[in-house]
């Protein structure tokens, strides 16, 4: 389980990571870089985000906190499977993103605009969601059930 955890933690750190750069990328002025610049780098930042938030998704489903929380505290199996609906609709919103950002040419700005404001907010209730993750787990770590006493 400790090498698990810290697979997991390590695909974490480098899901910030890379979810930065995304942040960073999204945030470029076109003046300075040019919308051509821009719309590959968020390409390249978006598919990368893409696999790794796949695999983040992955490791916690299979092997991480979602098949500890469920055998140790089955009372919380509900809160574990709305997480795991979240996690479909991620993927399901990340996978519609990507063609269109594919199918995005630089001389189409507004419409340009609209997906990098559309992967924001996908980048927003995905730092949600982590934060109602570690809420769980700290509530199945830290929570006493009594009957010691």
């Amino acid at each position: 389980m400790r090498t698990q955890a810290n697979g997991a933690w390590m695909e974490h750190k480098m899901l910030d990571h890379v979810k930065d750069a995304l942040r960073v990328t999204l945030d470029w002025k076109v003046p300075s870089v040019g919308l051509s610049r821009k719309l590959s780098s968020v390409q390249f930042a978006l598919k990368a985000f893409q696999r790794h938030l796949e695999r983040m998704m992955d490791l916690e489903e299979r092997d991480g906190y979602m098949v500890f929380v469920a055998e140790a505290k089955p009372n919380m199996l509900l809160r574990v499977e709305h997480l795991e609906r979240e996690h479909d609709l991620f993927r399901c919103e990340i996978r519609n993103l990507l063609p269109e950002v594919e199918a995005l040419s630089e001389h189409q700005n507004d419409e340009f605009e609209d997906v990098c404001s559309n992967i924001r907010q996908l980048l927003e209730r995905i730092d949600k969601h982590d934060v109602d993750e570690i809420d769980l787990m700290q509530e199945t770590l830290l929570c006493d059930e009594g009957g010691e006493g």
